[in-house]
C-alpha cells in the first residue's frame, strides 16, 4: 500500500476545466456599512455559540457511547454547523438531489472546495458521513474538540505516515459502515474552478467497492473568497448527484477520479449558465 500512496498526487492534467467566469458573482445585498456591521456581529457570535453549543456536543457524546456511528452527535452536529450559513440572516442554503444521496449504505461524498464555508453549506444536507480534513483543523477551540468526538479522519499534508494512517482509517471506518466526505481538490480553489483532484478518495473508493457521491457547492466562494475574513451573506447552492460506483470503471481509481471530475465540471458548467 505504501508504494501505490507515492502514487496519489493530482495529475499532471486531468479532464477539462469548468468553464467559469473569472468574475464571481457576487449577490450581496448589503452596503459598505451595513456589511461591517454584520461582520461586527457575525464573528463574535460564531465564537461565543461555538464555546456554548460544544456543552451539549460532549453531553451527547457521553450519553451514546453505545452508538459506535454516534449518530446523535452527528446530527446535532450538522445543524450546529448549518445553522451559521442557512440560517443566516441575508444569507440561506439550497440543498437539491438529496434523492442520490445514499444514507443507507456506506459511500464517499467528493466535494468542490471554494471557501472555509464550503463545510457549512455542506452539513445543509444533514447527511451521516465523517468529514476527512487537514489535522491542523482539529485543534481549532470547540470546533475542532468536536471533529474528535465525531471520530472525523485527521490528515497532515504531504507527510507519509499521516497519508498512511489516514487511508487505513478511511478503509476502517468504510468497513464499520461510515461514509465519508472529502475534498478532493485538497485545498480551496482561488478563482471557483475546479482544480487537479487528488486519487486518495477514489483509491479507497475502489478498494472497499463503495460508491462516490459528487456533491457540487456553488456560491461560497463569493460568500468568503480565500484569503479573505469578510462575509458577504447571500444564498448557496448544494446539489447531490447522482451516485457513480466504481464498478463503472473496473474499479480503476484514476479512471473513476477522471469520470467523478468531469460530471462535477459539467456541473458547475450547467449551474453557471443557468439563468439567476
Amino acid at each position: 500500500m505504501r508504494d501505490e500512496l507515492r502514487q496519489l498526487d493530482p495529475p499532471a492534467d486531468t479532464a477539462a476545466p469548468t468553464r467559469a467566469s473569472d468574475e464571481r458573482v457576487d449577490q450581496c445585498r448589503l452596503g459598505p456599512l451595513a456589511l461591517a456591521l454584520y461582520n461586527a456581529i457575525y464573528w463574535p457570535y460564531l465564537l461565543t455559540s461555538c464555546a456554548l453549543l460544544f456543552f451539549p456536543a460532549c453531553c451527547l457524546w457521553l450519553i451514546t457511547f453505545w452508538d459506535p456511528q454516534r449518530r446523535w452527535l452527528g446530527k446535532y452536529t450538522s445543524y450546529w454547523g448549518a445553522h451559521y450559513l442557512a440560517w443566516a440572516p441575508f444569507a440561506s442554503v439550497r440543498v437539491e438531489g438529496l434523492e442520490h444521496a445514499r444514507p443507507e449504505r456506506p459511500c464517499v461524498y467528493v466535494v468542490n472546495h471554494q471557501s472555509m464555508v464550503d463545510i457549512l453549506a455542506v452539513f445543509a444536507t444533514h447527511l451521516p458521513y465523517l468529514w476527512v480534513s487537514k489535522v491542523e483543523n482539529f485543534y481549532a477551540p470547540f470546533l475542532g474538540w468536536n471533529m474528535w468526538l465525531n471520530g472525523y479522519v485527521p490528515l497532515k499534508r504531504g507527510f507519509l505516515p499521516s497519508i498512511l494512517r489516514m487511508v487505513r482509517s478511511c478503509l476502517k471506518k468504510l468497513g464499520d459502515g461510515h461514509s465519508l466526505c472529502v475534498f478532493p481538490e485538497g485545498t480551496r480553489s482561488s478563482d471557483g474552478n475546479l482544480i487537479d483532484f487528488y486519487r486518495g478518495a477514489f483509491w479507497v473508493a475502489a478498494k472497499c467497492r463503495v460508491p462516490i457521491v459528487p456533491i457540487v457547492v456553488e456560491g461560497t466562494g463569493a460568500i468568503l473568497p480565500k484569503k479573505r475574513l469578510q462575509i458577504r451573506p447571500q444564498q448557496t447552492l448544494v446539489r447531490v448527484l447522482p451516485a457513480i460506483e466504481p464498478a463503472e470503471v473496473g474499479f480503476d481509481d484514476r479512471k473513476l477520479r477522471d469520470l467523478v471530475r468531469a460530471r462535477m465540471a459539467d456541473e458547475l458548467t450547467q449551474i453557471r449558465r443557468a439563468p439567476r
